[in-house]
């Protein structure tokens, strides 16, 4: 044997080393590192659950608190803007003359729900029950007040009335 294959077979053989050593050693090496880093991010995440359940548990109260405030119960949005509508009414001597069907219109994949009501009575105590209306629960918006004066000829008087729609997207 020449030095030429022996310096052939040595590089041979240590190239054969270093695959397996690689093999033996260094992948695994590589992967455990890999799956340390993996599980050391998610042992940052659990540590955060707590917290975040304590931040969700007090967004849970304060929301439940606002629907408490709306004095909201689980009948439909109608039945709740008419009961809202006739206490406003009857605490500033307010007439409710009308309360109509909602008109739905489809727009799109949103439905338009619009309802409409007449008031009649003194002009700053129906602004009043707009004005709870509109702030008081989640009804919608109010996008159209119609004012008409009317004479009514029997009694020889005035009245103020007033034609409400609120109108609120589902």
């Amino acid at each position: 044997m020449g030095i030429d294959t022996k310096n052939k077979l040595l590089l041979l053989g240590i190239l054969l080393l270093l695959f397996a050593s690689y093999q033996l050693a260094i992948n695994k090496t590589v992967m455990l590192k890999g799956e340390h880093q993996r599980l050391g991010d998610q042992v940052v995440q659990f540590k955060d659950i707590p917290q975040k359940l304590s931040i969700l548990t007090q967004k849970d109260r304060h929301y439940d608190s606002i629907l408490g405030k709306m004095d909201l119960v689980d009948t439909s949005i109608q039945n709740n803007l008419l009961r809202t509508i006739n206490q406003e009414a009857s605490k500033n001597a307010i007439k409710v003359m009308d309360f109509n069907q909602p008109h739905i219109y489809q727009m799109g994949e949103n439905n338009l729900h619009t309802f409409s009501f007449k008031l009649n009575g003194d002009f700053t105590n129906i602004l009043k029950v707009i004005h709870t209306i509109e702030q008081k629960g989640n009804f919608g918006e109010i996008v159209h007040v119609d004012f008409e004066k009317k004479k009514n000829y029997k009694t020889n008087r005035y009245s103020l009335g007033a034609t409400v729609f609120v109108q609120q997207v589902k």
